[in-house]
């Protein structure tokens, strides 16, 4: 099973963000052994801006962080083709979630695993959240 990582998932645990810390971490863990988990491209850049802007991450600390997700995570790409349909991809009203959207169908992922599933209702990939996931998982053992 492929599944690409939301965002907010990362932040839960990069952030010790209760109440969600404990199922993240759980999603987080699966990606180790159970499942292959990707990040999208962009979602570096745009968890940077949160932790080093808005959180006071270091350059440092971020580049750890990242570090870490890499050895775990595969990426998720978008091409021009990629972008050009998410841009244009009228299901969305919001452009990141298109781009999630595209770089799921791009790297052929079965899940998108996040807390915001509303924002994905009309997502190609569909959209879980950390409880589905971790029932989809254990289904599977």
């Amino acid at each position: 099973m492929k599944v690409l990582i939301d965002t907010n998932i990362l932040l839960d645990v990069i952030l010790l963000r209760e109440p969600h810390l404990k199922l993240s971490k759980r999603v987080l863990q699966c990606c180790l052994s159970l499942v292959d988990g990707y990040i999208a491209v962009h979602t570096f850049s745009n968890m940077f801006y949160i932790l080093h802007e808005t959180e006071d991450f270091s350059i440092e600390e971020c580049r750890n962080v990242f570090n870490k997700f890499l050895y775990v995570f595969d990426v998720a790409s978008l091409d021009k083709s990629d972008m050009i349909a998410a841009v244009n991809n009228e299901a969305f009203d919001d452009l990141e979630d298109a781009m999630q959207n595209e770089a799921s169908v791009s790297s052929k992922i079965d899940f998108i695993v996040t807390r915001n599933c509303k924002d994905f209702e009309k997502s190609t990939v569909p959209a879980v959240t950390p409880e589905d996931f971790l029932t989809l998982v254990h289904a599977d053992l």
